[in-house]
């Protein structure tokens, strides 16, 4: 009972500083963007995603825990349900079931992805090519070959 009027405060500080969020186009919230890595293998992708969290966010997060931060990810990577293998105040590993649609025989769709934020940097990695996008909010498609079956 001791700790309800702190996590009321915390909660009403976290309200008023969100609103303020956005000054900047990779900002979401008291998340800054700073670069993403999307590998794709087979149907599934993992997104590595770099970022800073406002200073005066850091403890409210460590304090009330993560689910606000992975709510954001989900928004700012415009993949709400993904899974999350890491995440850390600078750093989330997430991974995106059946993002690409299978062709058959090997090959695969990635189809347009529009991002919750404008990205500063973006690679997309798959086992045939890289492609890299700055400043964008948005990927187009992209068709590639997989890497089951490979010896």
């Amino acid at each position: 009972m001791k700790l309800l009027p702190v996590i009321c405060c915390a909660l009403l500080l976290l309200a008023m500083i969100i609103p303020a969020g956005a000054a900047d186009p990779n900002q979401y919230s008291y998340i800054t963007v700073e670069g993403c890595t999307i590998h794709l293998n087979d149907e599934d992708a993992v997104i590595d995603l770099n970022y800073s969290i406002d200073e005066g966010i850091v403890l409210l997060v460590h304090l009330l825990g993560k689910s606000d931060l992975k709510r954001k990810l989900g928004a700012i990577t415009g993949y709400p349900d993904a899974r999350y293998r890491t995440i850390d105040m600078d750093h989330a590993t997430i991974v995106v079931s059946s993002v690409s649609q299978d062709y058959g025989e090997g090959s695969y769709w990635f189809p347009a992805h529009t991002f919750g934020i404008e990205m500063p940097e973006v690679t997309v990695i798959s086992p045939q090519v890289n492609r890299s996008y700055n400043q964008t909010s948005s990927l187009p498609g992209m068709g590639y070959f997989g890497t089951a079956g490979q010896a």
